[in-house]
């Protein structure tokens, strides 16, 4: 099935909940949420498929609710551990192809893996990271970190010695662990040759080692400020 038109089953609909069940479906997917709680429900109802109260221990509840047919289960419970794994555990013998869980703790992660969660979250936490490594490093609020790996991905204005220099005068790979994979200048779409130019105004699309990246921006702003 193509990201396009996936099922994806969201247990909990407390803030973190509710916020991704909205993306989801601006994003186009169909999404099933449920909830202990009523009230999160009737607030979740028109924008899902499908709404549902019901206990997230209850196998049979969640198969009534279409738990079966989902492509991706999302077990959003926050403060009730128990009720976090009994659902990932469920979910999992249902035979979904892909079910993700928030947890709370590293021994709460360590027990959600054990009982069937494909993939493990934690939110708050990585938000926190988020946010404070913007406050060091503000240039970071245009960059997303890839999972599993020191690498970011993001957009980045040229500054300083950048400008006028070819692709292989600056050498991005080598010299600051980056690939530039795109150029946007004035509103068009350019795949950058070696000899291609950046200029100024240019906005500059890289994926790169985030600590060398870093370096190398922090250098640059330096050279900027004290006229260099």
């Amino acid at each position: 099935m193509s990201n396009e038109n996936k099922t994806y089953f969201v247990v909990g609909v407390g803030r973190f909940g509710l916020s991704l069940c909205s993306r989801l479906v601006a994003l186009g997917q169909r999404v099933v949420a449920v909830d202990s709680d009523p009230s999160k429900v009737a607030e979740v109802a028109d924008l899902v498929d499908y709404g549902a109260h019901l206990d997230a221990s209850d196998e049979e509840a969640l198969i009534k609710a279409g738990a079966k047919e989902a492509d991706v289960a999302v077990v959003t419970i926050g403060e009730n551990i128990e009720a976090s794994i009994m659902a990932t555990a469920i979910l999992k013998g249902l035979g979904i192809e892909k079910v993700v869980s928030r947890a709370q703790t590293s021994i709460h992660a360590r027990v959600l893996a054990r009982v069937g969660a494909h993939r493990v979250i934690f939110p708050e936490r990585d938000m926190g990271i988020k946010v404070a490594d913007q406050f060091v490093n503000p240039w970071l609020s245009n960059f997303s970190q890839i999972p599993g790996n020191g690498y970011i991905v993001g957009e980045l204005v040229p500054m300083g010695k950048m400008l006028e220099k070819s692709l292989i005068d600056l050498d991005f790979r080598k010299s600051f662990g980056a690939t530039l994979l795109l150029i946007e200048r004035d509103g068009r779409k350019i795949f950058p040759e070696r000899d291609t130019k950046i200029l100024s105004g240019d906005r500059l699309m890289v994926v790169g080692e985030k600590n060398r990246l870093a370096e190398w921006i922090e250098e640059v702003a330096g050279e900027e400020e004290s006229g260099g």
